[in-house]
């Protein structure tokens, strides 16, 4: 027996209906009937002629569908039986994706593991010293190379083309050289300080521009002595191209002269006006000594005493050749005259 005779439903383990509590090989029990209905008749008919009884509210006609029994509060209740729900056939499965060797979610930590694992290590607080002091020294080597390799004229040592101690053969004029001598003179070094011998020197001028007047109405002279004043805004002039005239320096006494150079042309500036470019300017000289020998300077056109290293020298006088000039200047301003504002001629006394 699989059912139970009250309910129906599956037994199970035991000796009574897990459902309706029945026990299990006992008679299903037999329900009694129904007790019967009472019908009440209804008042008895009304003869026909009479009229019809007046009703506070109208009366609806009783339904003519039977009513159905009640049940016996009393009986054992039957459950109706629940049809067995059909086997359930499990869906398909896909079958799971294989693993691959790696797996990021598995291998990788979290970014926050990762920047525990690889922290920078910190900059200390004085770590720019060192960078600011590495700067600073490639600074001060790059100055001390543009300084040993530059071509200022302050540094550069003339040579001399004409000296007598040359290290070329000497042409004797019969066809034959002689070698100089292996020991050579020694230089002349003189005594005392080095100061600029023009100061107190003369100097002989081929020729003189004639004063003129400034803007200002004020009269202004160009003096040979303007050369050795010290003032950079006067000058010497000359008219016209003053190539190959030379200007003759007398010292007050022998000195040895070192260093030359001049301001080769007129830098004075007044009333917005810049006169050097308005005059001519003296692009190279050759300076001679007492002893014939003689050194050439070349200039570029801005203003400032632009000086020349000489090998030293014993004289009385130099001179100051004049080998190039530019054109005069142009515009309404511009002047046909060759200038010179300054010389310095820097040595020692002879001893």
């Amino acid at each position: 027996m699989d059912t139970c005779v009250r309910c129906g439903a599956d037994l199970g383990v035991g000796r009574f209906c897990l459902n309706c509590g029945h026990p299990i090989g006992e008679p299903a029990p037999v329900a009694a009937p129904p007790p019967p209905v009472a019908v009440d008749p209804g008042p008895p008919p009304a003869p026909a002629d009479a009229p019809p009884e007046p009703t506070a509210f109208p009366v609806q006609a009783a339904d003519p569908t039977p009513v159905a029994p009640v049940a016996d509060p009393l009986a054992d209740p039957v459950a109706p039986v629940a049809p067995a729900p059909p086997p359930r056939t499990p869906a398909p499965t896909a079958p799971a994706p294989a693993r691959s060797a790696w797996d990021p979610e598995r291998d990788l930590l979290p970014y926050e593991e990762v920047d525990a694992l690889h922290t920078d290590d910190p900059v200390r607080g004085r770590a720019w010293i060192f960078w600011v002091l590495g700067a600073v020294l490639l600074v001060g080597l790059v100055v001390v190379l543009l300084e040993a390799f530059a071509t200022d004229e302050d540094g550069t040592t003339a040579s001399d083309p004409t000296s007598s101690a040359s290290t070329a053969p000497n042409d004797t004029g019969d066809g034959e050289s002689t070698e100089p001598d292996e020991e050579a003179e020694e230089a002349p070094k003189g005594v005392g300080k080095l100061v600029n011998l023009a100061g107190q020197a003369t100097f002989e001028v081929p020729g003189t521009a004639p004063p003129t007047t400034d803007f200002d109405g004020n009269l202004v002279a160009y003096e040979a002595s303007q050369m050795q004043d010290g003032n950079l805004s006067t000058t010497w002039r000359t008219a016209g191209d003053a190539s190959g005239q030379a200007v003759t320096i007398t010292l007050p006494e022998p000195g040895v002269v070192s260093r030359v150079g001049l301001v080769n042309g007129y830098t004075k500036q007044v009333a917005g006006v810049d006169w050097y470019p308005n005059n001519r300017r003296i692009l190279s000289v050759t300076w001679g000594f007492d002893d014939g020998t003689s050194v050439e300077q070349t200039f570029s056109e801005r203003p400032g005493m632009q000086r020349l290293k000489v090998p030293p020298v014993e004289t009385s006088t130099i001179t100051i050749t004049i080998t190039a000039v530019t054109p005069p200047g142009s515009g309404n301003l511009g002047r046909d005259y060759t200038a010179i504002s300054e010389v310095a001629v820097i040595g020692r006394r002879a001893g």
